[in-house]
């Protein structure tokens, strides 16, 4: 059993685990059990920090392995899918690195987010940065409130197929979108445009319209019996 007695006493112990478990898609949980279970046995100050860093690390490092996974679903998209990935980039630049730092501080499924971001090769750099952060903040609330921020995280289990489902949904709607139509939108008729632009491109891609239409045609037909 050494290895679980690195685990609790070597950062070292604990950047490995953070490692591997951030690596796999959906199940990136088990390490923050490692990290609250040292925080429980060592009170220093310090060691807390060491370990909430070293795990923060670890756990970013494993979450390249799945941008890169997002990666190699884009060898697959066609050249005019590629160019408005590019186009989506540029939109959603400024706001997509705030919202990778927030999946990566709280409890939420960050994978969801964070594949897609592969497939539309978002800046690797930023990407990083915003995932350690958040990681950081992560660790360090397990270690400072460990107990409650835990049980959220285990519970989120449950939802794991919910989680893929979700992923391939987003995923197929930022591919689908027509980011030049939202651009253009945007210059024409500012923000609020954008937004209407944005709406009725999903729905076209999702759709919604043919879906609400064929609901009404067969509410009707039954109602005329």
């Amino acid at each position: 059993m050494f290895w679980l007695y690195s685990v609790f006493v070597n950062p070292l112990g604990i950047f490995l685990v953070s490692l591997v478990a951030n690596s796999i898609p959906f199940v990136a949980i088990p390490y923050l059990v490692a990290v609250l279970m040292y925080s429980m046995i060592f009170q220093n100050v310090v060691d807390k920090l060491v370990v909430a860093t070293a795990s923060a690390l670890g756990a970013s490092i494993g979450k390249l392995v799945i941008y890169f996974l997002g990666t190699t679903f884009r060898l697959k998209l066609s050249s005019k899918s590629i160019k408005n990935l590019e186009l989506f980039n540029k939109i959603a630049s400024k706001g997509l690195f705030i919202a990778i730092f927030l999946f990566a501080s709280l409890p939420l499924p960050d994978d969801v987010l964070y594949i897609p971001l592969g497939i539309s090769k978002y800046n690797l750099t930023r990407y990083f940065i915003a995932v350690f952060l958040g990681k950081l903040v992560m660790t360090s609330s397990i270690v400072i409130y460990g107990h409650s921020v835990s049980v959220l995280i285990l519970e989120s289990r449950l939802l794991i197929p919910a989680y893929i489902l979700f992923t391939i949904l987003l995923s197929y709607i930022i591919i689908k979108v027509d980011w030049t139509a939202v651009t253009e939108a945007l210059n024409d008729r500012g923000l609020n445009g954008s937004i209407i632009e944005f709406m009725k491109q999903v729905s076209r891609v999702l759709r919604i319209n043919r879906l609400a239409s064929r609901i009404k045609n067969f509410t009707n037909s039954m109602a005329s019996r």
